[in-house]
């Protein structure tokens, strides 16, 4: 492309302090070094995670940044020693690499890598894009609230050229961190009964998870009776509004005869946490947390209750290896097996991103997509 070799200048959403609102300007995105790629992005998806962030609840997450880890795009050009994409390759970016060569990445029971920056930066210790004179911190080190960014081609995945880009970007997230939370980490088996608290993006894809793995009973719990339609279409089978029942593992017990096989958490609140796994069945009930809870918070496990066969567990990015398995969820979405398109509830150019995080901490949007193509 014309650009490539050449500093690129374009818009992002830039968090200049923490707990303040996002401000578009104008950034550099410099020319990607050794082994890493610069990519237009297409569509990028607004996520609770990002919230946490720019609240400021990692204490080591230096301001001014630009946030944003659910993205997919193009490759506009290529660093020197590139060899898992080319110029023009659709890609969805990961937030946790795949180098293939670490302890972790040869490890088939771990799906984090060594040589994934923990400081929200590149590899060699430097951001990519600055801003008045400024370098701004790279979530995660990929940074998807931007029109371009650089990142280590460890973190991306190609993906189906026929694939649509413009709801891609769930599939860097949302769709691996609930898809897998069931085919994964709970190894949903056909015939039982599952629980999902929390109907939100990650939690739709749980449903969906746990219908393609055979369960029998899938039922959805939220505080909102409007996503229970979706819910419904996505496989659920039976709906639990808390504030219409008074203890929500009782009624549980009784719908699934004695509690429940599956539970999965997809808020991050201690307390649901809890509900969930007394609401798991006392001998082979099997909990899984998703959500992100307070830093520090523990979830109350009885040892009995361990004792007597309940398990409880958590899982990151839906235990997927997301570079090298992500492709085959966009192959399951091309094919129509995987319906993430309608997850979408609002679409919005990059100027409305803070309204797009007022609509997700409401509860008025399922998933909100920045779409980078859509006309202001």
């Amino acid at each position: 492309m014309a650009t490539a070799g050449k500093p690129i200048i374009c818009r992002a959403a830039v968090l200049w302090e923490k707990s303040q609102p996002y401000s578009l300007e104008n950034v550099e995105v410099a020319v990607p070094k050794k082994g890493e790629v610069r990519i237009k992005i297409v569509s990028s998806g607004i996520c609770h995670s990002d919230v946490h962030f720019q609240d400021g609840m990692m204490d080591n997450f230096v301001f001014p940044a630009v946030l944003g880890h659910e993205g997919a795009g193009i490759i506009e050009s290529i660093g020197e020693g590139v060899t898992r994409c080319k110029e023009g390759d659709l890609v969805v970016l990961a937030f946790e690499s795949y180098c293939e060569e670490c302890d972790f990445c040869k490890n088939p029971n771990c799906n984090m890598c060594m040589k994934q920056p923990r400081n929200n930066l590149q590899m060699d210790g430097t951001s990519r894009i600055t801003c008045k004179g400024k370098s701004l911190t790279q979530m995660f080190s990929i940074s998807t609230f931007s029109e371009y960014t650089v990142v280590s081609q460890f973190n991306v995945a190609k993906v189906n050229p026929k694939a649509n880009l413009s709801s891609l970007c769930l599939v860097g997230c949302c769709l691996p961190t609930g898809y897998g939370a069931a085919i994964n980490a709970g190894k949903v088996t056909p015939g039982s009964s599952c629980a999902i608290w929390g109907l939100g993006g990650v939690g739709m894809c749980v449903v969906m998870g746990c219908r393609d793995a055979g369960a029998s009973k899938i039922i959805g719990i939220d505080l909102n009776p409007k996503k229970y339609e979706l819910a419904k279409e996505l496989g659920a089978t039976d709906f639990i509004n808390p504030k219409e029942v008074p203890n929500v593992p009782e009624a549980l017990a009784k719908m699934t005869n004695g509690g429940v096989d599956f539970c999965f958490v997809s808020v991050g609140i201690l307390s649901v946490m809890n509900e969930a796994f007394k609401a798991s069945h006392p001998h082979w009930g099997k909990t899984v947390i998703i959500g992100m809870g307070d830093m520090g918070a523990a979830v109350k496990a009885g040892v009995l209750d361990l004792l007597f066969g309940r398990q409880l567990m958590g899982t990151f990015y839906g235990s997927y290896k997301a570079v090298r398995d992500i492709p085959q969820l966009v192959d399951k979405i091309v094919n129509g097996n995987i319906q993430v398109e309608k997850l979408i509830t609002h679409r919005l150019t990059l100027d409305k991103i803070n309204e797009g995080f007022k609509m997700l901490k409401s509860g008025e949007s399922l998933r909100t997509v920045i779409d980078f193509n859509k006309k202001e």
